[in-house]
């Protein structure tokens, strides 16, 4: 019984550590395009990612610009002999269970690299994605950190690999009290292995009694 209990705790424990990742478009937004919510979820803190970072702190080698209060550029020149690629990393203050990274994608974007807390959530093409948010959920309820790296790389169609940061946003997603499908798969996956377990040690024993 007591295996049993340690092995449940295990995978609740496992399924509180995942996390679901999704783009959606972004929606109405204030002057410096903070969301006003996210799947209809209040942002109960924005992270303003203008020209020059603003509320992110940029690094790397790479050439950087933006349009004023509201958009971050992580440039990509290496096809105008200007190699080097750069990120920007922020922090929240609040408590929240789930982030969302507020980007523009055009011609000119390629691939990022995106980061929760150090975790790599995906890697993604921006090339012409719009405006739109990389929403995180199912996180820990724990203050968050996000970064995006600019890679330097992009698909055939892009005229470069840039990067375009609106900004990082948080939010809380309702929880819900009953557990979801694939955690009662896990719990009678352990349980079968304990199952099996039980039946080895008996023919063990039984082997011995011989």
């Amino acid at each position: 019984m007591t295996r049993i209990l340690v092995i449940t705790l295990l995978l609740l424990s496992s399924h509180a550590s995942a996390f679901s990742v999704e783009w959606i478009p972004l929606g109405a937004v204030e002057r410096n395009g903070n969301p006003l919510n996210i799947d209809g979820n209040p942002v109960i803190e924005y992270r303003n990612a203008g020209k020059g970072g603003i509320d992110w702190t940029v690094t790397g080698d790479g050439p950087t610009g933006g349009r004023g209060i509201r958009e971050l550029w992580l440039f990509d020149d290496s096809a105008a002999g200007i190699p080097g690629t750069s990120q920007a990393t922020t922090s929240f203050s609040v408590v929240s269970n789930s982030v969302g990274f507020v980007m523009a994608g055009d011609h000119n974007d390629g691939f990022a690299q995106f980061f929760v807390d150090g975790i790599d959530v995906g890697t993604y093409d921006m090339y012409r994605g719009g405006n739109r948010i990389l929403v995180v959920t199912e996180l820990d309820a724990v203050v968050h950190s996000l970064k995006i790296v600019q890679l330097g790389l992009h698909n055939p169609a892009s005229t470069k690999g840039d990067v375009a940061i609106f900004g990082g946003a948080v939010f809380n997603m309702p929880i819900s009290p009953v557990p979801e499908p694939r955690v009662y798969a896990m719990l009678l996956s352990g349980l079968i292995f304990l199952g099996f377990i039980a039946r080895r040690r008996k023919q063990v024993i039984a082997l011995h009694a011989l």
